[in-house]
């Protein structure tokens, strides 16, 4: 478990957002660009740059690591930037690159706008523009963050060998996955069940096809053991439904070959532990985050699992 300063949930949240206000000036000090990924207006990401980039990273690349972050949104809303305040997600770049990690924020398609896979599909591409784009960052170093629906569309694009390409699989260097509904909850979260619906085609689609439904279709070992490996986060108040589903996810995962470590957030819902970035409060396990980096950074072998399991262990 991951502890936390004392939380109060009901500041973090509160939707005149209090205290991301207070350091809005920090926040939006930072170096912030836009950029294009693919044709539509869903298409675009903000990249937060780090205040100074040349912290000397393992391997003799002065350029910083790359953070790549994925909303949330039950699949049919959310932005890179959300309105009226535009302060989240801005807070979470603002924070990674803060502490000299560069923060990419990404848009993706959403219902009714997207079918599956074309979610995991923009995962793909923009990861994709990233390493091949943003050469103020360490392409080799490219680090992926999903929160809720954002984390669907990541695991599965990991689930999916013909996505996860070549490419990919020599940059990325880790996946950390936060409140992610591996298994769409029939009833109890409607508007994602309804959404789902929208996005998979039907309720059968939704079973074989969201990332729980993946993993139970993927062999033993094979694709598996060469995904990097995964941070697996829950908040200790999340919803009792997606705690159960990456309960599941996480034991099969490994069952299968794959590296994944669980952690849970304690005082965190569902949606403070993004909210609470750049706030000064309830924001510790992202620096266990940026350390994480670091240490994964030091290693010369991430694509080696036996090197991957031991630096698991260590932690």
């Amino acid at each position: 478990m991951l502890h936390t300063s004392r939380l109060n949930i009901k500041d973090i949240v509160d939707p005149t957002y209090p205290l991301l206000e207070a350091k809005r000036a920090s926040i939006n000090a930072i170096k912030r660009a836009t950029y294009a990924y693919g044709s539509t207006d869903a298409h675009q990401l903000d990249v937060y740059y780090p205040p100074s980039s040349g912290s000397a990273q393992a391997g003799g690349d002065s350029r910083p690591p790359i953070v790549v972050f994925f909303h949330g949104g039950s699949l049919i809303h959310g932005s890179r930037c959300s309105p009226p305040q535009y302060l989240v997600h801005n807070n979470l770049g603002a924070y990674f690159a803060s502490r000299g990690v560069l923060a990419v924020i990404a848009d993706y398609r959403l219902v009714p706008n997207a079918v599956f896979p074309q979610g995991a599909e923009d995962v793909r591409d923009a990861l994709l523009w990233v390493a091949e784009h943003v050469s103020e960052g360490d392409p080799t170093q490219i680090y992926v963050l999903g929160h809720s629906a954002g984390g669907i569309h990541v695991a599965n694009m990991l689930l999916l060998p013909h996505l996860f390409q070549l490419q990919l699989r020599q940059a990325l260097r880790g996946v950390v996955l936060i409140g992610v509904p591996y298994e769409i909850p029939g009833g109890k979260m409607p508007e994602l069940q309804s959404a789902a619906t929208q996005y998979y085609g039907s309720v059968r689609n939704i079973a074989l096809n969201q990332p729980l439904g993946l993993l139970r279709r993927a062999g033993t070992g094979g694709h598996i053991t060469v995904l990097p490996p995964i941070r697996n986060i829950i908040g200790e108040n999340e919803p009792r439904c997606i705690k159960g589903g990456v309960r599941a996810f996480s034991k099969l995962f490994r069952e299968k070959g794959g590296v994944l470590e669980d952690f849970t957030l304690q005082g965190h819902d569902h949606v403070s532990s993004i909210l609470a970035l750049s706030t000064d409060v309830g924001e510790e396990w992202a620096q266990e985050i940026v350390d994480w980096i670091s240490r994964c950074g030091a290693a010369p072998c991430v694509q080696d699992m036996a090197c991957t399991e031991k630096r698991m262990k260590d932690e």
